[in-house]
This record gives structure tokens, C-alpha cells and sequence, in this order.
């Protein structure tokens, strides 16, 4: 079985290509910058960016399950992505294990979820074989915010989320990639143990550290001025702002027993992936 890995330059792609070395098999590690790809035992590094050219199908020939983590937010996101799913289709892929995320939609409250919802739709209707692993947020964002502000702030008034650890779905990603066909067709959630609103984040990170860390419950247009301090396009202060009101629409709420069932054991909590 040949597999193909994207993303390996990052977090997420970076660790599941190294637990994929270490269970043994072989594979293909796809990057833009190849120099940067990390050395792994049994694995081929291929230069490859979000594109269909001859380049790209050359790299994904005779790949049988091919793991697509999302690319970098953009506005041309959509495009590189069916762009890609396009060549892996053209090259003779058969199964795509995608990085998608939770509740994804085309009218998704978090703009960026949008575009999962899009791409999922593409690989449906090229009729490729396909895992979709669909994130939550990622604990560790909200935790980092915590370490670095030493506030969350945002429009979540009260709204729970399900966050999720990135080691969790790093891990189920791998399992995957090494038994596909017990996976075929199929959508998982990635929820972490726990549906907690802001201010429960942050009490149970100030029990554990005796601090005073705080959750600052914005307006939507206090969110929009907070967020000045960072030069950035429309888009992307759209994408941080929706952040919040999607967890307080509800949409980024409810708990998955999927990383349970992938790696037989419960999923990481809030107080262990801050440990």
C-alpha cells in the first residue's frame, strides 16, 4: 500500500508522518518546500504545492490512500484545494483521508468552514473513496491564548464547545492511513471529552494554576476593533470573529464518540493537554 502525506512541514502532517514512519510503513511526504519536510525512515520526500500540474500527478501516481490536510487560509483555499483533489483524481488515487472540520457547511457561521464544506463536496462527486476527519477546534488554540494574553476574548457569549487535542486527531489520521479500508466512506467528528463555554475553560485552567486568567465576552463589534491591533484582510478578521459566534450559535457544540471508537480510548482532556 502506498501512501501519500501532505502537510508535513506543519503540525498536524508533520506528526502524523512520523507516527506513520514508526508503525513501519512507507511513504510519501508532499511539500512545497521539500528542504523543510522532516527525514523519516521509509519516507520519500516529493516537491508538491496545492495545484493540478504535471509535477503534482507525477508525485501522487501509484498512491493508494493519500492524507490531505487543509491548506493555509486563503482566498484562493477552494480553488487549491479542488485543484489538487482534481490531480489526485487524474493521477489514480483511490482513497483521500481529508482534514475537514466540524459541521462544515455552506452556510457555516465560521466562514472558514465553508470551505471544507465545498471540498468534501468535490471529492464526493469525483467519486473517490474518502475519509473526512472533522476537527474542532483545537484545544490548544485556546489554550496558547491563554499562556500568551493570559485572556480568551471573544463573541461566545455562553455557547459550548467540543474542542478537541491536535495529538488526538494526529492520532486517529495515522491509524487511519495504515488500515484505510476500515474506514471507507465514512465522516468522523473530532470532538475532545468535554462541551465547556469560555468562562469553564478558563475556570479549570485557574483551578489547576491558581490564576487569574479571565474570559472577556465581547460584543461582535468590540471583536472586530479588538482585533485591529493585527493588520490583516476582511477575510480574516471575518474568519476570527466567527470563530466565537459559531460556538455561541451552538454550531461548534455536541460530542463525538469517533476517537473512541478509531483508538480505543477516550480523548484527551483540557486538563492533560495544558499539562
Amino acid at each position: 500500500m502506498e501512501i501519500a502525506i501532505t502537510g508535513v512541514t506543519g503540525n498536524l502532517g508533520g506528526q502524523v508522518a512520523r507516527a506513520v514512519s514508526e508503525a513501519g510503513f512507507k511513504a510519501r511526504l508532499l511539500a512545497r518546500s521539500p528542504e523543510r519536510a522532516p527525514q523519516l525512515e521509509g519516507a520519500t520526500v516529493y516537491q508538491a504545492a496545492y495545484e493540478n500540474t504535471e509535477s503534482v500527478r507525477q508525485a501522487l501516481t501509484g498512491v493508494d490512500v493519500l492524507f490531505m490536510v487543509s491548506a493555509k487560509e486563503n482566498p484562493l483555499r477552494v480553488k487549491q484545494h479542488l485543484d489538487f483533489v482534481d490531480a489526485a483524481k487524474e493521477a489514480g488515487v483511490k482513497h483521500i483521508v481529508y482534514t475537514s472540520f466540524y459541521n462544515a457547511a455552506d452556510d457555516s457561521t465560521f466562514t472558514l468552514a465553508r470551505d471544507h464544506a465545498k471540498t468534501e463536496k468535490h471529492i464526493k462527486d469525483l467519486g473517490l473513496t474518502y475519509t473526512f476527519i472533522r476537527d474542532n477546534f483545537y484545544l490548544e488554540f485556546f489554550l496558547d491564548m491563554l499562556k500568551e494574553y493570559g485572556e480568551i476574548k471573544g463573541p461566545a457569549g455562553l455557547g459550548k464547545c467540543s474542542a478537541v487535542s491536535r495529538r488526538d486527531v494526529s492520532a486517529v489520521a495515522s491509524k487511519i492511513l495504515t488500515q484505510p479500508q476500515n474506514w471507507e466512506n465514512q465522516t468522523l467528528n473530532m470532538t475532545g471529552p468535554d462541551d465547556l463555554n469560555m468562562e469553564e475553560i478558563v475556570a479549570r485552567i485557574n483551578k489547576i494554576e491558581s490564576q487569574n486568567f479571565v474570559y472577556i465576552d465581547e460584543t461582535v463589534e468590540e471583536a472586530y476593533e479588538s482585533r485591529k491591533v493585527w493588520p490583516a484582510e476582511q477575510w480574516e478578521y471575518d474568519s476570527w470573529v466567527s470563530t466565537y459566534t459559531a460556538i455561541k450559535r451552538g454550531e461548534q457544540a455536541g460530542l463525538s464518540t469517533d476517537i473512541e471508537r478509531v483508538l480505543g480510548r477516550k480523548p484527551i482532556s483540557l486538563e492533560d493537554v495544558w499539562k
